[in-house]
C-alpha cells in the first residue's frame, strides 16, 4: 500500500508521546519517546504499513492540554478516510475514575484540568468526517476508553451512516496499569504493549491472508503478551472497522531464502522466505490491488451497493481465498440487515449463492430467514443452482420448494424463481429441464428459460447447448454457441472453428476464436496463430469501442504466453481505446480487465492500471455504478489470482 493506491484519500495518523513530565510523581518514561518513533516507522514502512510521510502527524511531549485536543480536532475535522490516533505516556484517573491523558505540564492533583480526558477525544472520534476512526492506548487505566466509545455511544456511532466505525485497541482494561522494561533498559527498548504489537507485525501470522486486520491481529496479541505475565489488551470495535487492513501480512514472505520485493511505491526491500513455493511479485501486488479495492468498497455510503460490491468479489475470490469470502459474505449479509430503506433480501440472495459454495448449511439458514416469501424462493433457487453438481438430491429438494412458493408469487418474480429452478434442473437432469422450459407458453418466458438450459449443459452436452442454442431468437444464442465453442475446442477444434465462424456478432465471434486459440496453442501452435490473427483483425472491426478494448484483451491474455511482445502491444492498444472513451464507468471496466489480463506478465503495470480504475470508480457520483466498478475491480484482480493459484 502507498500513497497514491488504496489510503483513502484524506486520511490522516496521529502519533502522540509523552515521555517527559515537569512533576516528579509521573516519571520520565524513555520508552514511550522509542514507542513514538517506532510507530512512526511501522506505519510508514512500504512493506508493512505503507502510509505516506506527510500523512503521519507527530506530536512529541505535548506541553498543553488544551493546545494538544485543539490540534487534535483541527486534523480529525480535516479527515475524511481514515483516521488513526496512537497514544503512548502515563494515563491516569480523575476523581471520578474518568481515563485522563497526561501531557509533560499534568499536575498529579488534577488529572482532568491540566490533563486530556479521554472523553474529550471521544467526542472528537464521533463527530469527526472519517470513515474509519482507529484509536490504539499505550497507558495505564486504558481500558477506560473502551468504555467511552461503547455503551450509548455506540448506538450514536451506528446511526451515522457515512463511516464504518471506531476501532479502539488498548494496552490494558479499564483497572490495570500498563507494563514498560525497567529503566536500566528503556534506552532501546519500547513499552511492553508497543514492542510486542510491532513484533508481530514485523513477523507477520502464518497462516492469514496478505493484509492483516485488527481482527487478526488482536488474538495474536493478547496470546503474546499473556504469555509473558503482561497486562492483557483490550479492544472494541463498532461496524467494520475490526476490518480495515492494516498491515501486510510479513509471514507470507518471512523465512530463509532471501529474495527481493517490490512494493508499488517502487521501494524494494530484501526479504527472505522458506516456503517450497515463495509469494511472487506478481502475486503479492493483486493481493494488494485487491484489499485496496476493498477499501474502496467499504468507502461507499450507500449500504445497500456496498453489501451488494461485497457480496459480487466474495463470489469471485470463493475459489482461491474461501475464508476470505466467507468473511466478506458474512459482512455483506450484516450490512444488508442494517438496510432497512431498500431491498436487502436481494443482497442476502447474493450472499447464499456465494455460502453455498462454502457453507450450505449456512447459506440454507439464512435463506429461511429471510422474511419476504418471494425473496425467500429466489435464494433457496439460488442455492439449488451452486448445489446441482455437488449434491443433486439437496439441490433438486429444494428447487421443488423454491418452484412451489414461486406459484404464488407475481408474475415478473416467478418468472426469475423458475428460470434459476431450470438451469439447476439442467445439471441435475437436462431432459426434464428442456422439457420444462419447452413448456413454457410465454415466448420471451421460453427462450430465456432455454438459455439456461443450454448455458448449463456447455461443458457436459454441448451437443444438447448447441441445438437449443441456434433455436433461439432473444440475443443469447451467439454468448452460448461462443461458450460451445469454447468447450469443444479440446476434442473437436474443426467442430469449435466451425461453430465460431457460424456467428454474426462479430465480438462473440472473437471471442470464440480466441478461446479456441488458447486451447489448441500446445498440440496446434500454426493454427492457434491463425486464429488468434483473425480474432485480432475482427476486433479491431468492432464499432463500439468498449467492446473493441475488452475482445484485444482477451487475446492479449491467450496469446501471453506464446508471444509476449505481441501481447504486450494487444494491451497497450486496448489501454489507449480505453482511456478515450468518454463513459468513465467504462473507463475504468476496461482498465480493470486489462489489469487482470497483464498481471502474471507485467505485475506493475497490472496493480497501476487497477489503482487508476479504482481511483476512477471512487469518483464516479452515481453509487450503483460506483458498486459495480470496484466489484468489477476485485473480480477482475481475484480471478487472476486464483488462476495463478496464490
Amino acid at each position: 500500500m502507498t500513497a497514491d493506491a488504496g489510503l483513502p484519500a484524506g486520511s490522516c495518523a496521529v502519533l502522540i508521546g509523552v515521555s517527559a513530565y515537569e512533576h516528579a510523581e509521573f516519571p520520565a518514561i524513555r520508552a514511550a519517546r522509542n514507542s513514538l518513533q517506532a510507530m512512526q516507522s511501522l506505519l510508514a514502512d512500504p512493506a508493512l504499513c505503507g502510509w505516506p510521510a506527510e500523512r503521519i502527524t507527530i506530536i512529541a511531549n505535548p506541553s498543553s492540554a488544551a493546545e494538544l485536543a485543539d490540534r487534535i480536532a483541527d486534523l480529525a475535522e480535516a479527515t475524511t478516510g481514515v483516521l488513526l490516533l496512537y497514544y503512548v505516556g502515563h494515563g491516569v484517573l480523575s476523581a471520578r475514575g474518568e481515563l485522563c491523558l497526561t501531557v509533560t505540564s499534568t499536575r498529579p492533583n488534577r488529572p482532568k484540568i491540566t490533563g486530556l480526558p479521554w472523553e474529550t477525544l471521544a467526542e472528537v472520534l464521533r463527530i469527526c468526517p472519517a470513515r474509519t476512526r482507529l484509536a490504539i492506548l499505550d497507558c495505564c487505566f486504558a481500558g477506560q476508553a473502551i468504555e467511552a466509545l461503547g455503551a450509548a455511544s455506540s448506538r450514536d456511532l451506528a446511526d451515522i451512516t457515512h463511516v464504518d466505525g471506531v476501532y479502539t485497541l488498548t494496552a490494558t482494561t479499564r483497572n490495570r496499569t500498563a507494563h514498560v522494561p525497567p529503566p536500566g533498559q528503556q534506552d532501546t527498548a519500547c513499552t511492553s504493549f508497543t514492542g510486542e504489537l510491532l513484533d508481530l507485525i514485523r513477523s507477520g501470522i502464518p497462516g492469514k491472508s496478505p493484509w492483516l486486520t485488527f481482527s487478526d491481529i488482536y488474538p495474536e496479541l493478547r496470546q503474546r503478551l499473556q504469555a509473558k505475565g503482561l497486562p492483557a489488551p483490550s479492544q472494541r470495535g463498532t461496524d467494520t472497522a475490526h476490518q480495515f487492513p492494516f498491515t501486510a501480512n510479513s509471514a507470507n514472505h518471512a523465512g530463509g531464502t532471501a529474495r527481493t520485493l517490490k512494493f508499488r511505491g517502487g521501494d524494494s526491500r530484501s526479504e527472505t522466505s522458506n516456503d517450497p513455493e515463495p509469494v511472487r511479485d506478481g502475486q503479492l501486488q493483486q493481493s494488494r490491488v485487491l484489499t485496496d479495492t476493498l477499501r474502496g468498497v467499504w468507502s461507499i455510503a450507500d449500504v445497500y451497493w456496498k453489501a451488494y460490491a461485497l457480496a459480487r468479489i466474495a463470489d469471485a475470490v470463493a475459489a482461491a481465498d474461501p475464508d476470505r469470502a466467507a468473511q466478506l459474505a458474512t459482512d455483506a449479509e450484516r450490512i444488508a440487515k442494517s438496510n432497512t430503506v431498500r431491498w436487502q433480501e436481494s443482497v442476502q440472495c447474493r450472499v447464499v449463492e456465494t455460502m453455498a459454495i462454502t457453507d450450505p448449511d449456512r447459506a440454507e439458514r439464512i435463506a429461511r430467514s429471510i422474511t419476504s416469501k418471494g425473496w425467500r424462493a429466489h435464494a433457496l433457487a439460488r442455492i439449488a443452482v451452486a448445489m446441482a453438481a455437488t449434491d443433486p438430491e439437496r439441490a433438486t429438494q429444494l428447487a421443488a420448494e423454491a418452484k412451489r412458493k414461486a406459484n404464488w408469487m407475481g408474475r415478473p418474480a416467478r418468472k426469475a424463481v423458475r428460470s434459476l429452478v431450470i438451469e439447476a434442473m439442467a445439471t441435475i437432469d437436462p431432459d426434464r429441464a428442456e422439457r420444462i422450459a419447452r413448456s413454457i407458453i410465454n415466448k420471451d418466458w421460453k427462450e430465456h428459460a432455454l438459455a439456461r438450459v443450454a448455458g448449463a449443459a456447455t461443458a457436459t452436452d454441448p451437443d444438447r447447448a448447441e441445438r437449443i442454442a441456434r433455436s433461439l431468437t432473444n440475443g443469447e444464442s451467439a454468448s452460448i454457441l461462443a461458450r460451445v465453442a469454447g468447450a469443444v475446442a479440446a476434442t473437436d477444434p474443426d467442430r469449435a472453428e466451425r461453430i465460431a465462424r457460424s456467428l454474426t456478432n462479430g465480438y462473440w465471434k472473437a471471442s470464440a476464436l480466441t478461446s479456441i486459440a488458447g486451447t489448441v496453442a500446445a498440440t496446434d501452435p500454426d493454427r492457434a496463430v491463425q486464429l488468434a490473427t483473425e480474432a485480432e483483425r475482427i476486433a479491431g472491426s468492432l464499432t463500439d469501442e468498449y467492446w473493441k478494448a475488452s475482445a484485444l484483451t482477451s487475446i492479449a491474455g491467450t496469446v501471453a504466453a506464446t508471444d509476449p511482445d505481441r501481447a504486450a502491444h494487444l494491451a497497450t492498444e486496448a489501454e489507449r481505446i480505453a482511456r478515450s472513451l468518454t463513459d468513465t464507468e467504462r473507463t475504468a471496466s476496461a482498465l480493470a480487465r486489462i489489469a487482470g489480463t497483464v498481471a502474471a506478465t507485467d505485475p506493475d503495470r497490472a496493480a497501476h492500471l487497477a489503482t487508476e480504475a479504482e481511483r476512477i470508480a471512487r469518483s464516479l457520483t452515481d453509487t450503483k455504478e460506483k458498486a459495480s466498478v470496484l466489484a468489477s475491480i476485485a473480480e477482475a484482480v481475484a480471478r487472476r489470482v486464483d488462476q495463478r493459484a496464490v
